[in-house]
């Protein structure tokens, strides 16, 4: 279940380990046994301080239980995520004597969680995108038309060229479009029987993409 679990005394490098901590570590299988020294060797170098800060002051405050999460190096260079939860048995005078805890792989959890960051990052981005092109097609539409009749049908036909590419682009997972659809999408708005197009076959990645609908 991708849980496993672990035990030391703080006054030995040893730690009593689980068959499941063993497996999420990458440890040879029957391993009962591993020490602290090879467990920092695992621990990414990014995150080690973070971790043994944060164990530091929970034996200086005694707290009992704490959590962090860390990158492991397993045996075969595979990165891991791991959450750790940590249970720290305390002497009468305060004095830390025994840690016992899990480890969960969360490593699928964290892929998700930067995988949705970058796409609201990605969404933020054509957004403003779409919005700084949207304002500069109202400014320039203002110097070139006579009437304000006419200046809501004009903006308003760019926009849905611009609303066609969108529309193009989603379908496609935005991996790439067609130049050639892209030419005919832009131009639906204006041409009624009296445009050729004639181009190569090109697919062009997103940003192009968009790129090329703002020229035309």
């Amino acid at each position: 279940a991708l849980v496993g679990s672990y035990a030391y005394d703080l006054d030995s490098d040893v730690m009593q380990i689980s068959e499941g901590y063993a497996a999420l570590h990458g440890l040879p299988e029957g391993s009962a046994e591993t020490t602290r020294s090879e467990w920092r060797a695992r621990v990414h170098a990014d995150d080690l301080a973070r971790v043994e800060e944060m164990r530091c002051r929970a034996f200086d405050q005694r707290i009992s239980e704490y959590g962090v999460e860390y990158r492991i190096f397993r045996s075969e260079g595979e990165v891991r995520w791991i959450e750790s939860r940590s249970f720290i048995a305390f002497q009468p005078d305060g004095t830390p004597l025994r840690v016992l805890g899990v480890n969960i792989d969360i490593t699928g959890r964290r892929r998700a969680e930067d995988h949705q960051r970058q796409l609201v990052a990605e969404l933020d981005h054509r957004v403003k995108n779409v919005l700084a092109t949207v304002g500069a097609i109202v400014t320039q539409t203002q110097w070139n038309t006579g009437s304000p009749a006419d200046f809501v049908a004009v903006v308003d036909r760019r926009i849905q060229s611009m609303a066609r590419t969108h529309e193009l682009l989603s379908q496609s997972h935005w991996r790439g479009v067609s130049l050639i659809e892209i030419v005919q999408r832009e131009f639906a708005p204006y041409a009624e029987n009296n445009v050729e197009i004639d181009c190569p076959s090109v697919t062009l990645k997103a940003e192009a993409a968009q790129s090329v609908a703002m020229v035309l």
